[in-house]
């Protein structure tokens, strides 16, 4: 979201328990359609031989991804990454894990890809690629009955108690927002990071914190279907991109990804999956690898 928090209410969390944030990668190549390769031709020979990729994503962040009443995996990026794999003519083997543990996890090799909604900054292309499939910006929830001013600013959060789930892209910018409230003689922003994406919304419910971090997707969702005791109270500066998280390296793959999501637009399907999900308005029109972002202020 990198990934922003996901679901909430004292009522929904408890029930989602017990149910369980510029490419130049993409080349084209002579003979095939467009003068692009495609998908299924652009897979790592490995995964090729196996028909199988393995996927991990922390199942806690409707729509994106979350656990249904029958203990199955939903949502839009569930929809949308075995749509590429069916694409790339292999099966996903999903596997669930925490969001922090994405980026260790595919260095690591326990897995070939992650979808869970993290946002694409320039630092994290170091360590791995990411492919783009969506767009999303960061809102922030309150208890519905806040009464201050809306929060449109990281300088807006001085002195208040704010949530955020560990590993998530606008960590260091609250950080960097804290230092400077600090410096103004103002006091600084008490960040509070939770493993759990629903116990850092419960603090916000339980009034142990102010306000929540979240994508425009989830806080959408929250207010709107699960009716959390929760409401919007401003939007945070900046439009982030969304990547699927792949190995550093395997350009390869991350072509065959890219590659598979186009074909997926072409077709309609894309749009198809993110409409089911009423996310269109967070649709792409094209899958770079690697873009080149720019950081909120």
């Amino acid at each position: 979201m990198s990934r922003v928090v996901k679901c909430v209410s004292l009522v929904a969390i408890a029930a989602l328990a017990l149910t369980a944030c510029n490419s130049d990668l993409v080349a084209e190549e002579p003979g095939s359609e467009g003068g692009r390769q495609s998908s299924a031709a652009s897979l790592p020979a490995s995964l090729a031989k196996t028909k199988t990729i393995r996927v991990l994503t922390d199942p806690t962040y409707p729509p994106l991804e979350s656990i249904d009443a029958s203990g199955k995996m939903v949502g839009s990026d569930i929809d949308l990454m075995d749509a590429i794999a069916q694409q790339m003519g292999v099966k996903v083997e999903w596997q669930r894990g925490s969001f922090s543990g994405i980026i260790p996890g595919l260095q690591a090799g326990r897995f070939d890809a992650s979808i869970a909604g993290m946002y694409i900054t320039d630092d994290k292309f170091k360590t791995v690629n990411m492919v783009q499939y969506a767009k999303a910006y960061d809102q922030m929830l309150v208890a519905k009955d806040y009464a201050g001013p809306e929060l449109n600013s990281y300088d807006a959060l001085c002195g208040k108690r704010v949530t955020i789930p560990q590993g998530s892209t606008e960590i260091p910018l609250l950080e960097d927002a804290s230092k400077k409230c600090a410096a103004g003689g103002q006091a600084p922003i008490a960040i509070q990071q939770f493993e759990s994406a629903n116990n850092a919304l419960l603090a916000v419910t339980s009034k142990r914190a102010d306000a929540a971090v979240v994508t425009n997707l989830n806080a959408d969702y929250v207010v709107g279907k699960l009716k959390a005791d929760l409401k919007v109270h401003g939007r945070l500066p900046g439009v982030f991109p969304m990547g699927i998280t792949l190995p550093k390296g395997q350009d390869d793959l991350a072509e065959a990804v890219s590659t598979a999501l186009q074909e997926l637009k072409t077709s309609g399907e894309y749009d198809k999956i993110m409409d089911k999900w009423k996310l269109g308005g967070s649709a792409v029109d094209a899958f770079p690898v690697n873009p080149k972002t720019t950081p909120a202020v």
